[in-house]
């Protein structure tokens, strides 16, 4: 760890700022959510009197060897199966992009549905939504998934959807999450500030283009001039949806209200202005002169002229130039300077939990606080391999804990002794899925390699675990004596 950087969080809002930029509300959501345990237990031992003014454990923290308050399984899962989710599309799709598939491309660009949250509780919130462009995903899937090859933006409503009913998944069966993302339409992740970038670079590689506008905004109209511009408005066509632009204009007045109204504090709301009826109709017009435009109800008629025009349509790009892949910059669109503060907490994290080479365990609660941390900042970059040593780090500290606790047959005097399976199995589980979780990202590769990882994620793996279990293996006989003999305080579960 550099001199000038510390891992001491004093201020949390960068950290959901990050969180904020990323992907939209859902993903805002399941990252901040996961965000609040480790920052919560911070809190909490603050509150406490367990952490002092220089924001590290006092000597009383210090004598707490285990709290199992400042864990929570479900939260850590979901965290790293949200992000896994994006990255699985998000390569599905360059595997797609990366073979010459006699089937024709067809890259379909579309305005997101609306979404507005706003905190009922503390813990939860409401959310409002259109849904117009998630009914139109479907119907395109289903008229064309089979016949061509789609590639899509990945929307931040498409999370939500794509990973609907998919949480047992969520604890290491991530075959399923990968079998899961991306079909029928294969989608790629695009970087706020790179999207326009990225289109540009997809658009020469495609057959055909559907653009569904079921919204008029700003990045649109800008993928709508790109197609005229680049000469492809002759391979596209225009789904135009004048009702579900009405709708987003209803909903576009209830989020100017949603402050007035006192519901709950705002958690999201996008900046939305009413479009009138005649500049609706005036677009219409205006993309008739440029494009074949149908209008949303009649899609499915006209579904068979669509086909025959995708078939004998061909992009301007020889086969052998059309293979390629594009890079997966998942991290938050914020500017470089924000970027190099949240870098920087990242290596930190890093360096510091590092069994080897790190900082020595002086409070192990606090040690597991900073590998969660350390998880989230890896994955907030879209580093999964680095998620995936921590979380080795996570799994080997947490096996050495069960390890002292089954030889010490108890957790302390306050816990009656028929509850210590309970607390073991809690253990169990945490190294289980983490080691499982761990694995996965450590043979997922990059984005655009499909090679065998296995054997250096093995070796990656099986150090990481085993080096953090024997520092904390030294660091409980170092403090607590041997098993059995003087087992410190612990949290018990809530």
């Amino acid at each position: 760890m550099t001199a000038r950087t510390t891992t001491v969080v004093r201020n949390a809002t960068p950290l959901y700022e990050g969180a904020r930029a990323l992907l939209g509300y859902f993903v805002y959501n399941g990252y901040s959510a996961y965000l609040n345990l480790p920052l919560g237990n911070l809190r909490n031992w603050w509150n406490a009197g367990l952490i002092g003014e220089d924001g590290r454990p006092t000597a009383l923290f210090r004598r707490v060897v285990f709290d199992f308050n400042a864990f929570d399984l479900e939260k850590l899962a979901t965290l790293c199966a949200l992000y896994f989710h994006i990255y699985a599309s998000h390569k599905q799709a360059n595997a797609h992009l990366l073979r010459d598939s006699p089937k024709k491309r067809v890259l379909y660009l579309r305005g997101f549905d609306d979404e507005a949250a706003v905190a009922a509780t503390d813990t939860v919130a409401v959310g409002i939504s259109t849904v117009d462009t998630q009914r139109f995903n479907l119907r395109l899937g289903a008229g064309l998934g089979d016949a061509f090859e789609l590639f899509k933006a990945l929307g931040p409503k498409d999370v939500y959807w794509e990973t609907l009913g998919h949480a047992d998944h969520a604890y290491g069966d991530y075959g399923a999450i990968i079998r899961a993302a991306g079909a029928p339409i294969r989608s790629f992740y695009l970087n706020a500030r790179h999207w326009q970038a990225d289109i540009a670079w997809l658009a020469p590689r495609m057959d055909y283009f559907v653009v569904y506008v079921s919204s008029i905004t700003e990045s649109l109209l800008w993928e709508l001039h790109h197609l005229i511009d680049a000469g492809h408005a002759a391979r596209t066509t225009v789904v135009f949806d004048r009702e579900a632009i009405l709708t987003k204009n209803l909903h576009a007045g209830l989020y100017a209200a949603l402050p007035g109204l006192r519901i709950g504090a705002l958690r999201w709301r996008p900046d939305r202005q009413v479009k009138p009826a005649d500049a609706i109709d005036a677009l219409r017009g205006e993309l008739e002169k440029a494009f074949t435009v149908v209008s949303a109800d009649d899609f499915e008629a006209t579904l068979p002229a669509l086909a025959t025009r995708i078939q004998a349509a061909s992009g301007p790009l020889p086969p052998a130039e059309r293979v390629g892949w594009l890079d997966f910059r998942f991290a938050p669109a914020l500017d470089d300077a924000a970027l190099t503060r949240l870098r920087g907490l990242d290596e930190a994290l890093a360096a510091e939990i590092d069994p080897e080479h790190g900082e020595p365990i002086g409070c192990l609660p606090y040690r597991i606080n900073q590998v969660l941390l350390r998880v989230f900042t890896a994955l907030l970059f879209g580093a999964h391999r680095d998620a995936g040593t921590a979380l080795a780090v996570y799994a080997g500290t947490l096996q050495a804990a069960l390890d002292f606790y089954t030889a010490a047959g108890r957790i302390n005097e306050r816990v009656p002794a028929t509850d210590t399976p309970r607390y073991l199995d809690l253990l169990r589980d945490h190294c289980r899925s983490a080691a499982d979780i761990a694995w996965h990202f450590l043979c997922a590769g990059d984005c655009h390699d499909f090679g065998d990882h296995t054997a250096a994620a093995r070796t990656t793996h099986t150090h990481h675990v085993e080096a953090a279990r024997a520092a904390t293996a030294h660091f409980l006989a170092e403090t607590a004596g041997p098993a059995g003999t003087n087992v410190p305080p612990a949290g018990a579960p809530a």
